[in-house]
């Protein structure tokens, strides 16, 4: 064996051990770094460059002006999420896998797992802080109306209980790697020592030096994740930035120790730049999180642009209406009857029965209804809603808007059955 001596830290390091690219290469630090970068860049889009930091749901209930802000905040908290339980999954399996190998693990490659791991906990603090914010501000109206007790996402929810189970993995780990810091020695294996020029004094002892970081680290880190579960959403900022600061702190070490020891390893690969599954799996998962990100800013942007045109947010249908916009236009509804009437028009009758007339601004509809309003003889749906509240609340502010006061007539199809009803036999 090629041994490597180096006065460090008053001990001789000899053997640093052999490589494991497949939990701290190049794809593993880029893939957990960029989850939680990705995490951290959308908090701070949320508090610090946009009006959602401080943005309060004011309008009144039932207006559309709130029906925007609760729609723009639900976007945002599913915005916020993205990566992150995506970055809680491959933790935990991260962390088990490492538990898995502990016994050919050096004490180099168990310092860098806990740096990379530590991503984890940034990307969730990041996420869970603001999406809290998000859903609080959501069920915050409704509260206040109905003077109902203040709503609580429950503790035990999914991605609560993922949070527990990574943070007992992590204290876990850093008590193992506490054990082995306290096994230091110089030429031990599968490797008990590293090099640490980039990130302590020559001078400094080891492992007392190290033993400092990991514990003060570790313990900040946990506190804020079960901040970010626990506490007021009051807190939000100071948590988001005590939890940020550990990015740079464990970004700066694993490539610092990376630097200092990958030269130094043993056995007959001695650098860890090996492509292989684990590495390319976590890459594979960042771009999956890119992809996702640009889908759901794309649809925020649409949201935006719609709201900003027509003042009120996109149906759910829209998107369906749409792509059945031209079969519309040449259903059956413009076969004409007897008289030159529209059949439609003919049939309306018995379509009172299952559907709603709108007329003199009396409207009737079914609660919890799926409507979609139909000029006759056009097909072409002129509106559509969801519910007696918003479809009347819709019609009695938009009436002008769509037209709905002139010639007419107009039906009003409340369930899906009604315009099969209203098509079939036409």
């Amino acid at each position: 064996m090629n041994l490597r001596l180096r006065e460090e830290g008053g001990g001789e390091c000899e053997l640093v051990g052999e490589e494991m690219a497949t939990l701290v290469g190049n794809g593993i630090i880029v893939g957990f770094a960029g989850q939680a970068f990705l995490s951290l860049c959308l908090s701070i889009w949320v508090f610090f460059l946009t009006k959602h930091g401080n943005m309060d749901i004011t309008h009144p209930e039932g207006s559309v002006g709130r029906e925007v802000e609760r729609k723009r905040m639900d976007f945002v908290s599913k915005i916020l999420m993205i990566g992150s339980d995506f970055q809680s999954t491959l933790g935990i399996a991260y962390l088990v896998t490492t538990f898995a190998q502990v016994s050919i693990m050096s004490t180099y490659h168990l310092h860098l797992v806990f740096d990379i791991s530590s991503f984890v906990g940034v990307s969730n603090t990041a996420a869970l802080v603001c999406w809290r914010y998000c859903r609080a501000k959501i069920d915050e109206p409704d509260m206040k109306l109905h003077n109902r007790r203040k709503i609580r996402i429950s503790w035990f929810n999914n991605r609560y209980r993922a949070v527990y189970i990574f943070l007992a993995l992590y204290l876990a780990l850093t008590i193992l790697l506490g054990v082995r810091l306290n096994e230091w020695s110089p030429h031990q294996e599968p490797g008990r020592c590293y090099y640490s020029t980039l990130v302590t004094d020559p001078s400094d002892p080891h492992p007392a030096a190290d033993k400092y970081y990991v514990g003060f680290t570790s313990t900040w880190l946990m506190i804020v994740v079960l901040a970010s579960v626990f506490a007021g959403v009051k807190r939000r900022r100071a948590i988001l930035v005590l939890s940020s600061l550990h990015f740079p702190l464990h970004l700066y070490m694993t490539i610092a120790l990376r630097v200092a020891n990958h030269k130094k390893l043993e056995g007959e690969i001695t650098h860890e730049n090996e492509w292989d599954f684990g590495q390319t799996t976590a890459v594979m998962l960042l771009a999956i999180a890119l992809v996702e990100l640009f889908k759901k800013g794309k649809e925020y942007y649409d949201f935006e642009s719609h709201v900003a045109k027509f003042g009120v947010p996109p149906s759910e249908n829209d998107g369906m209406v749409q792509k059945d916009e031209e079969a519309e236009r040449s259903s059956s509804l413009l076969v004409q009857g007897p008289g030159g009437k529209s059949i439609a028009e003919e049939r309306r009758p018995a379509m009172e029965e299952h559907t709603s007339i709108c007329s003199a601004h009396v409207y009737s509809f079914c609660k919890d209804s799926r409507a979609i309003i139909y000029g006759l003889p056009t097909t072409t749906p002129m509106f559509q809603f969801h519910g007696e509240e918003q479809s009347s609340r819709i019609l009695d502010q938009d009436l002008d808007r769509y037209e709905l006061t002139g010639e007419g007539p107009y039906v009003i199809v409340t369930s899906v059955s009604e315009r099969s009803f209203l098509e079939n036999d036409m």
